[in-house]
């Protein structure tokens, strides 16, 4: 089944690589009108001219760059149907090893980036909407992590956890107000990308022994996180909000 996502304007951050970059190439190869951004300007062009979509230099922290971001997608396309809100950082240390300017870092880039995207994307959606109910869609990329524990990973699933239930009280609070604009966080488990490559021995990635807790055996693919995206942002998943959508190969019952 592929979900529909033909001509919606889809804003995707933290796509330069891993789960974002897979998002915005597959929601492009389905007929989506992508805006993909990253802090890494140059890669971001790389990925953008894969898509055959527009790039942009984005600090999920800066409301300036958020505003810079939606504006690109009203101004080429005349509105935003969606937004993914995926920019991440990750540190592996111990929480009493971790200083604050760290700690507080995490917390920006996922907390505070998706409370400002938040924010803009559903203010650009209700003033597209003609006095109508609202519509669109939040997808905010958490993590299993935030309902889950690991050794050495405490600060970023306090961050996630965040992200997870900001999806919650915000569909709600929308879905309240009459808006029809849908919040959903997806919570993947542990996915090939550069972040979790940087933390690992060299080939763990592609040794089943190191998967034996993963009841499916096998690190997750970008490509499995993005077609789960996809399903949240079209409209076979009209009816979900205020979802913490877990796509981990069954680890986080093990």
């Amino acid at each position: 089944m592929m979900f529909d996502v033909k001509d919606k304007v889809v804003l995707v951050t933290g796509a330069a690589s891993g789960i974002g970059a897979a998002t915005a190439r597959l929601a492009a190869a389905r007929g989506a009108k992508v805006i993909a951004t990253d802090i890494d300007g140059e890669r971001i062009q790389g990925v953008a001219a894969d898509c055959q979509c527009i790039g942009l230099k984005h600090d999920v922290t800066s409301a300036d760059d958020w505003d810079n971001a939606i504006t690109a997608a009203v101004h080429h396309h005349g509105r935003l149907d969606a937004l993914v809100s995926n920019a991440g950082i990750v540190n592996y240390e111990p929480i009493i090893d971790l200083d604050l300017a760290r700690f507080r870092k995490l917390n920006q880039v996922h907390v505070e980036g998706s409370f400002i995207g938040l924010q803009k994307a559903v203010a650009q959606m209700r003033a597209q909407s003609g006095g109508a109910p609202a519509t669109g869609s939040i997808v905010l990329t958490a993590s299993v992590m935030a309902n889950c524990a690991a050794p050495g990973i405490s600060a970023y699933a306090v961050a996630k956890a965040a992200m997870a239930n900001m999806a919650r009280a915000v569909g709600v609070e929308l879905g309240r107000k009459g808006d029809m604009i849908r919040v959903n966080a997806l919570c993947p488990g542990p996915t090939r990308t550069p972040l979790l490559e940087g933390a690992m021995p060299p080939g763990a990635l592609d040794d089943p022994a190191h998967w034996t807790d993963v009841p499916l055996g096998v690190p997750q693919e970008p490509e499995d996180m993005a077609e789960t995206i996809l399903f949240l942002i079209s409209e076979e998943s009209s009816f979900m909000t205020a979802t913490q959508m877990v796509v981990d190969g069954g680890w986080s019952l093990t």
